[in-house]
């Protein structure tokens, strides 16, 4: 089961490019354009360029616990 409650980038097959999760929670879409700004597609062209396989990234992080922004209050 994916967690929805954390912030995650991986690759779609079908779209064949990488997809921003943001979790629930108030104001947290603008985390997902902040990934997409680290992780853009210069990154992307640069890591496939050096030999890497972009289908194969993943990243998640998970809300700090009882931050109020989050729907989720992780224990």
């Amino acid at each position: 089961m994916i967690a929805t409650d954390k912030l995650r980038v991986s690759w779609c097959k079908r779209e064949e490019t990488l997809l921003y999760h943001t979790p629930a929670g108030t104001h947290t879409k603008p985390d997902g354009h902040f990934m997409y700004g680290v992780i853009g597609d210069s990154v992307i062209a640069e890591l496939e360029e050096r030999g890497y396989d972009p289908k194969t990234l993943k990243f998640s992080i998970e809300p700090k616990k009882g931050d109020a922004r989050f729907v989720s209050q992780r224990e």
